[in-house]
C-alpha cells in the first residue's frame, strides 16, 4: 500500500484539492506508484460528512482510478488498485448513514476496494460495516500505547465484534509509529484468519513538525511482518513518504503472496 497523503500537502484544504488542485494529488499518487505501491488510497480521508462531499469523494477516487490504471496499462502482468479511504469522521464517530454516503461516491468513482481506517471503536467500525456492501471492505484500527483501540476496547474485543463479516482485511493504522506496532501486528495475525494490513505512521511529530522513522527502518519492520506471515498488506500513515514505500517495497520483494484478483 503507498503512504500518506495527508503529510505530504501543505495546504490546509486537503480533500477539497481533488476539485481545486487535481494536478497535485495526482502527482503524490504518481510518486507512491512509482515507489512500487502495489495499492493507493485516495484522498478522501475526511470528506464523510454526507451527501455535500459526494463531489469531493467522486473526485478523489476518479483521480485514483486513473492513475493507478495509467500504471497498469504500462505494465498488464501488475495490475494496481485503489482502496476508497474513510475517516472515521471529524468527531471521530461517523455515522452508518455518513459512511454510505461516502461509499456511494467512492464505488461511483471506480475504487476496488473501501478502507475505513483510524478507527478509534468498535462502534465505528459497525457503522461502517452497516452501510458497506458492494465492495470488498478493509478495517484498520488506530491503537493506544497500550494495544487497545482509543475507545480502550480490546484488539480482542473489535475482531470478535466484526468477525461476522466478510472482510478482505483487518489491519492497524497511524499510531505511535511502526515499531510500537509491530506486536500488536502480530497478535491481531493470531487473532483472525482474515488478511492482515499494516500501515502506521512514521512516529509522532518531533519538535519541528517532522518524523523521525525512517525509510530503512520502516521497512525493515514491515518487511519482517510480512516475511514472517503476521501481515499481507503494508504500507504507510502520517508522515511517511515514497522514500518509504520504495524501501518497503524492496523489503517485501520476492516475499510469497496471494495474487489479488479485481473484484
Amino acid at each position: 500500500m503507498d503512504g500518506a497523503m495527508g503529510t505530504m500537502i501543505s495546504s490546509p484544504e486537503k480533500d477539497s484539492l481533488n476539485l481545486t488542485s487535481p494536478e497535485l494529488i495526482r502527482s503524490i499518487h504518481r510518486q507512491y506508484l512509482d515507489a512500487g505501491a502495489d495499492i493507493i488510497k485516495t484522498n478522501t480521508f475526511n470528506s464523510n460528512a454526507g451527501p455535500q462531499d459526494y463531489e469531493v469523494n467522486l473526485a478523489g477516487a476518479r483521480l485514483a482510478r486513473a492513475m493507478a490504471d495509467e500504471f497498469t496499462a504500462a505494465n498488464p502482468s501488475r495490475p494496481r488498485y485503489v482502496a476508497g479511504a474513510m475517516g472515521p469522521g471529524r468527531d471521530g464517530a461517523a455515522s452508518a448513514d455518513a459512511y454510505f454516503e461516502q461509499a456511494r461516491a467512492l464505488t461511483d468513482g471506480g475504487v476496488d476496494f473501501l478502507l475505513v481506517e483510524t478507527i478509534t471503536s468498535i462502534s465505528t467500525a459497525q457503522s461502517a460495516l452497516t452501510a458497506l456492501h458492494k465492495l470488498p471492505v478493509m478495517l484498520s484500527v488506530t491503537i493506544s500505547e497500550d494495544g487497545n483501540l482509543i475507545s480502550g476496547e480490546s484488539l480482542n474485543a473489535f475482531c470478535s465484534a466484526v468477525s461476522h463479516a466478510k472482510l478482505f482485511s483487518v489491519g492497524i493504522n497511524c499510531g505511535l509509529g511502526v515499531r510500537h506496532v509491530r506486536p500488536f501486528a502480530e497478535q491481531l495475525s493470531r487473532m483472525t484468519p482474515t488478511k492482515i494490513s499494516c500501515h502506521p505512521s512514521a512516529g509522532l511529530p518531533n519538535a519541528n513538525g517532522g518524523y523521525d522513522e525512517t525509510p530503512e527502518e520502516f521497512a525493515a519492520i514491515l518487511g519482517g511482518l510480512a516475511s514472517e506471515g503476521h501481515a499481507d498488506i503494508v504500507g504507510g500513515c502520517c508522515g511517511t513518504t515514497p522514500a518509504h514505500i520504495r524501501a518497503i517495497a524492496e523489503a517485501v520483494r520476492g516475499i510469497s503472496r496471494a495474487t489479488i484478483e479485481r473484484l
